[in-house]
């Protein structure tokens, strides 16, 4: 997790945070589309706004990160066209021709090689919600090595989606099982093989699919997210009592009760609330502490935002 290749578990920008900035893009700025070359991962589809008279902008790489990136230092000088991206592991320098139809560039960035990048006009917006998959859609669960660990968790998975209804919590129907791996959401949803327990597999598949469902148009995550910014002003950032960041930290409020709100329906709530004072003691721990302390708050204020799964 050393580079902007690899999507970390505790996302770099909190779209809970960010869809207003995104909206405001959209409205009135141009969309460009097109492919950055990010070797080894190859092309990657990306949609970028800019504001050349703030000298600001944003980026989506849709399949590889799925919250927006911030452009700074977006300036054209005729036909050029120079900006920095934002990434969580540090900045990429951008240089680019530009012209009415076209955007053909060179990104930098210490300690990979240089990747092209080619985009134009788009009638899309800047974001494509996420959609959750019909009911009849299979689950496609693989193996990273199928190594005997892997396949068993995978069974393991399979036994639950039999056991249990999780088809209202379902926003993503394709699964990796890699041991080693730091469970997460995107691209593709990742378990670990060191989820011992039913309880502990059951509630990081429900976790990583919350993620998934935050990146849905329900616009309640927005009205939800500026309640949540004034009821905590001052959270912590660091592992393991924030989410590694402050953005991550505000983000992991929702996602986690979200998990609570989820796993009790599916196992009730006494056992979900046993299972979240044993996450008080792993990571997030001020995160799991607040959510088990102000339970009524987190319920009362996902219920009127129309979050709630029934």
């Amino acid at each position: 997790m050393t580079t902007f290749l690899r999507l970390p578990l505790f996302i770099a920008l909190c779209l809970m945070l960010t869809n207003c900035k995104v909206k405001a893009f959209q409205e009135d700025k141009t969309t460009w589309e097109g492919m950055f070359d990010l070797s080894p991962r190859g092309e990657q589809k990306a949609r970028a706004q800019f504001d050349f008279e703030k000298k600001e902008g944003m980026m989506m790489l849709p399949d590889l990160i799925p919250v927006p990136l911030n452009l700074t230092e977006v300036i054209q000088k005729g036909d050029s066209l120079f900006f920095t991206v934002r990434f969580r592991s540090g900045p990429a320098y951008c240089k680019a021709v530009m012209s009415s139809d076209s955007i053909q560039g060179i990104m930098e960035k210490s300690g990979l090689p240089k990747a092209k990048f080619w985009m134009s006009p788009s009638e899309s917006g800047l974001s494509d919600p996420v959609v959750k998959p019909e009911k009849d859609e299979p689950f496609v669960i693989e193996t990273h090595r199928g190594i005997d660990e892997e396949k068993e968790v995978k069974q393991r998975l399979e036994n639950l989606l039999a056991k249990y209804d999780l088809e209202p919590f379902v926003f993503t129907k394709k699964v990796k099982i890699q041991q080693g791996a730091i469970p997460h959401s995107h691209p593709v949803l990742t378990l670990s093989t060191n989820l011992a327990t039913e309880t502990q597999l059951l509630s990081t598949f429900l976790h990583e699919q919350m993620h998934w469902y935050s990146l849905t148009d329900n616009k309640g995550f927005e009205k939800a997210a500026e309640v949540i910014l004034k009821q905590y002003p001052e959270v912590p950032s660091d592992l393991p009592e924030g989410g590694g960041s402050l953005q991550s930290t505000y983000l992991h409020l929702g996602i986690c009760y979200l998990e609570y709100h989820t796993l009790s329906k599916v196992i009730g709530p006494e056992a979900a609330k046993a299972h979240f004072e044993y996450m008080t003691t792993q990571y997030y721990r001020w995160v799991f502490r607040t959510v088990l302390e102000d339970l009524d708050f987190f319920a009362k204020l996902f219920e009127d935002n129309d979050l709630h799964f029934k």
